[in-house]
């Protein structure tokens, strides 16, 4: 069999895995849903080992197949980095970059830097998810993204740091807030507002709640959301403040009516914003070059 052909079958295992379902994976592969299973049959039988389980509700890989998994997406991840280094040899300045990130690049760093890299290399287009940190460590391992960058991330094994840059928190609000005329704040001054906080499943939430509880301080907490744009929308037009770190959070100037200012407090931590890859996995050179770019734009942003 040709390394097409098997690249052709990862490409089916992985749409079952990602889709569940015989019939969905199917209809996204453009082949009837009788030729997928056998196909699936023929390779469990090939393998010696069955692949996935079949449930009711659905199918989920097995410890087999979940290491065929990994296999197949590292292989396909491979196949794609060296399809665009050949186009590159032959001058064809063409790729893709994927990109799992936090929210908090969504307002200043990603546009602009994308906007600036994509005026020098007009051939390369992008992917980018935003999710909160579990997922941009997932999306790293199941090679959906070439990059990620994530606030706040615990150190495992199979993730490697490209660049690590801290960020502190900043008080986020209205541009015509009472708080915005000051040079920076305290978080005493901000518990005098109604308070917007990121939930749980963002990274700047734990170091609140850590601030919050070794102080004196009774937050009024009236809003709580997994997304930034949310709370940004919600102090834009009432007097309640949010945090943000300081790379996504327009400190100094405004933005769409949204302002942000430091928090000098000694005890409110501050954290690193991670560009990491999976350890081990060549990457394309469009996406090599544009972890450069990013490591030149956050440097600067500290």
């Amino acid at each position: 069999m040709s390394s097409l052909q098997y690249l052709r079958i990862f490409s089916y295992i992985d749409a079952i895995a990602r889709s569940g379902s015989i019939r969905k994976a199917a209809e996204s592969l453009y082949i009837t849903a009788s030729a997928l299973d056998r196909r699936l049959q023929d390779l469990e039988e090939d393998m010696g080992a069955e692949l996935f389980e079949r449930h009711a509700r659905g199918m989920r890989p097995t410890a087999a197949g979940e290491l065929f998994l990994q296999h197949a997406r590292a292989q396909q991840a491979d196949f794609d980095r060296l399809r665009g280094d050949i186009a590159q040899l032959k001058g064809m300045h063409r790729g893709k970059v994927s990109i799992a990130a936090s929210q908090a690049l969504v307002f200043s760093v990603f546009p602009e830097v994308i906007a600036k890299f994509r005026m020098a290399n007009p051939g390369i287009s992008f992917s980018v998810l935003i999710c909160d940190h579990n997922s941009v460590l997932r999306s790293l391992r199941e090679f959906e993204a070439d990059l990620g960058l994530v606030y706040n991330v615990q150190p495992s094994a199979d993730i490697t740091p490209m660049l690590e840059v801290e960020q502190r928190l900043c008080a986020v609000m209205a541009a015509d807030h009472p708080l915005a005329q000051a040079g920076s704040l305290r978080m005493r001054d901000c518990l005098n507002y109604p308070l917007a906080l990121p939930d749980a499943s963002l990274g700047g939430r734990v170091l609140l709640d850590s601030f919050f509880a070794r102080s004196s301080l009774a937050p009024n907490v009236v809003l709580e959301s997994n997304s930034f744009e949310m709370l940004r929308n919600f102090v834009r037009g009432t007097d309640a403040i949010s945090f943000q770190i300081q790379v996504g959070a327009a400190l100094g100037r405004e933005q769409d009516g949204v302002t942000a200012r430091a928090i000098e407090d000694r005890g409110l931590a501050s954290r690193a914003l991670t560009l990491a890859q999976l350890k081990g996995r060549h990457l394309p050179m469009p996406a090599m070059r544009f972890a450069e770019a990013l490591r030149e734009a956050l440097t600067l942003a500290e």
